[in-house]
């Protein structure tokens, strides 16, 4: 039996349904993404007050992540070509969420940086597997919108991050953890969404 063409009036409709979920699943990786690591500079403070940390660890801190970052874009650029993008970006985006996850728990400078370098690692995915999404579900006129909506997803990171902060933390030195888990639990929930939709 001959499989309906995707531009067949009966599946159309469904198509184009299913491309606007999952533009709104990448808009929404972009801000978890974004959420993750503005987290940590919303509560550096409190958590510099903490852990007695030094600016110069504070800012190999960063260099981790940064390292991280560069290397991990490498990495799952590579994987990205040559593995199912349905699973990979589920994957990426569960263990970058687990890193934020649990840096609510950290109880020292050492686990804090190793939680932020591999953050830094598992969120270089979300590019890769991202603007390889939008490739593969939009024809070419369709693609610089599609990119459009993958990038504002940090815009929309920024503004919420702040809000989510101002209404965690509290006079309580340790409030600061709770941002953490919440933001990174969220990754668990946008893997779930995506593995369906797509």
């Amino acid at each position: 039996m001959a499989t309906p063409s995707v531009n067949s009036p009966a599946v159309k409709p469904a198509y184009e349904a299913r491309i606007w979920w999952i533009g709104c699943l990448l808009l929404l990786a972009s801000a978890i993404n974004y959420m993750d690591r503005q987290t940590l500079s919303n509560t550096s403070v409190r958590i510099t007050e903490e852990f007695g940390m030094s600016q110069e660890q504070y800012g190999i801190r960063g260099a981790g992540f940064g390292c991280a970052l560069a290397v991990g874009s490498l990495f799952f650029g590579f994987l990205a070509d040559r593995v199912s993008l349905r699973w990979l970006y589920a994957v990426v985006l569960v263990l970058w969420s687990a890193m934020g996850f649990a840096s609510g728990f950290v109880e020292n400078y050492d686990q804090l940086l190793l939680c932020r370098t591999l953050l830094g690692f598992f969120e270089a995915g979300h590019w890769p597997c991202g603007i390889k999404t939008v490739r593969a579900i939009l024809d070419s006129q369709g693609r610089a919108m599609g990119n459009g909506v993958l990038q504002s997803g940090t815009s929309i990171g920024a503004i919420v991050t702040p809000l989510i902060m101002r209404w965690m933390l509290t006079d309580d030195v340790g409030s600061w953890r709770l941002p953490f888990q919440v933001v990174g639990g969220i990754g668990i929930f946008w893997a779930v969404a995506w593995l369906i939709v797509t």
